[in-house]
């Protein structure tokens, strides 16, 4: 069992996304914008964070990169990126996590993707 915080502003997909994991028998714990996602990373650090690209307030790169200003273990926390963002791949490069999921998902392929965060555990190196 693993602790995973989504962000998603879309409460649809927040909502998707916890069952699926609690269903898989993971502890989810859900915000709808980067400044509530970050105080979620705060009150306890997760073993993934799952973060969509556009929101309001701070959005998930922005995010990410807050991460590792604070620098007391947030930055150690791998990230998964879900968006319907056209050029995905490269955000995600610019984060620099190699996990990252267009919306709408396959809900398998989203599970296998937060599986082999999980498992490989890659810690995000952000590019300027």
């Amino acid at each position: 069992m693993a602790d995973v915080v989504v962000v998603d502003d879309d409460e649809d997909v927040a909502w998707v996304l916890q069952q699926l994991l609690e269903i898989a028998g993971h502890n989810v714990r859900v915000a709808h914008d980067g400044e509530e996602g970050l105080l979620l990373l705060q009150e306890r650090l997760p073993d993934v964070a799952i973060l969509d690209v556009e929101m309001p307030l701070l959005d998930g790169p922005s995010m990410s990169y807050r991460m590792f200003v604070h620098n007391c273990g947030l930055e150690n926390i791998p990230i998964v990126l879900v968006s319907g963002v056209f050029d995905l791949s490269r955000v995600a490069a610019r984060v620099g996590t190699p996990y990252f999921c267009a919306k709408p998902f396959d809900t398998s392929a989203m599970m296998s993707l937060v599986d082999r965060a999980l498992t490989e555990r890659a810690l995000p190196r952000p590019t300027p």
